[in-house]
C-alpha cells in the first residue's frame, strides 16, 4: 500500500461517517454520494467560522498542502 493511499484512508472513514450521520445514503447516484466532499468541506469550514477562525484562510492553506501533495508523489 502507497502511502498516499494509507493518507486516505482516514479521509474515507471521515466521509463514511459523514454521509451515514447526514443521511445523505438518499442521494446516491451510481453509489456514490451525489456531492458528498464538497458538502463535508462546506460544513467543516462552517464549523471553523462558529468557532472564530477564518474560513478563507483554511482554504489558501490546505490548498498549498495539496498542492504540496500533489507534487510529492508526482
Amino acid at each position: 500500500m502507497t502511502e498516499e493511499v494509507s493518507r486516505t484512508e482516514p479521509a474515507q472513514t471521515a466521509l463514511d461517517a459523514y454521509t451515514f450521520a447526514e443521511g445523505a445514503g438518499r442521494r446516491l447516484e451510481e453509489g456514490v454520494p451525489s456531492c458528498a466532499v464538497i458538502d463535508l468541506i462546506t460544513d467543516l469550514l462552517l464549523l471553523a467560522h462558529q468557532r472564530g477562525r477564518d474560513p478563507l484562510f483554511i482554504v489558501r492553506k490546505a490548498e498549498r498542502h495539496l498542492l504540496a501533495e500533489i507534487a510529492a508523489y508526482e
